[in-house]
């Protein structure tokens, strides 16, 4: 089986809203059908295995939002982000120096694609810890419909898992001014001031 790839598969129980029970249905923020979006993203935080913080946000928001990021939060996060990418992508290349042909294609073998899936959600993209070993974690899909988009190339990855201690090592990237809008999302969508409880979504870097 190739390294590589890309799956469409049900979305998985993991990426369902803790608190319904059920599949994300509307965006967060405009609150408009998730099933009208091209597609839309979930994010959730976990501590002891708990979903502490969830969100799904459509394709339309989430550019909105990141808009509002600075200038330098954003070229800091794409080189920081396409750099494990690339460290990622080398597991799947053959130990040569010679010049390698990289296909990215849809599998159509579930049980490989379910593989690939699990790849991308088991361990910390950043330094490899499984996901079963760390306490705090957070996950982000990308999703439409009522499928998930699982995929790996040198320059992409999806879903993702991050662990608490290399998220806390991101927030150097995140400048004041991104993550001052972060926190005035945070206070109109969820309840409580940001930065009461450790486990509040505004203290950790921003939404991925």
């Amino acid at each position: 089986m190739s390294h590589f790839g890309i799956f469409f598969a049900p979305v998985p129980e993991l990426f369902w809203s803790a608190y319904s029970g059920e599949p994300f249905f509307k965006c967060i923020d405009c609150e408009v059908p998730l099933a009208e979006s091209n597609v839309y993203v979930v994010q959730k935080r976990f501590v002891g295995g708990e979903a502490v913080f969830e969100m799904a946000m459509c394709e339309r928001c989430r550019e909105r939002m990141t808009q509002e990021y600075s200038e330098e939060t954003k070229q800091n996060i794409t080189e920081y982000m396409s750099t494990q990418f690339l460290r990622r992508a080398e597991d799947g290349l053959e130990d040569t120096e010679e010049p390698q042909v990289i296909e990215v294609s849809e599998i159509e073998d579930p049980e490989d694609g379910l593989a690939l899936l699990n790849r991308c959600i088991e361990e910390c993209l950043i330094c490899g810890t499984e996901r079963k070993d760390c306490h705090r974690y957070s996950l982000a899909g990308l999703c439409r419909l009522d499928e998930i988009v699982a995929q790996i190339t040198p320059l992409s990855r999806t879903p993702l898992m991050v662990c608490e201690k290399c998220e806390r090592g991101m927030a150097d990237l995140v400048s004041q001014q991104t993550r001052d809008s972060w926190d005035r999302f945070v206070e109109e969508h969820f309840d409580g001031p940001p930065g009461v409880e450790q486990d509040s979504p505004a203290n950790y870097p921003m939404a991925f």
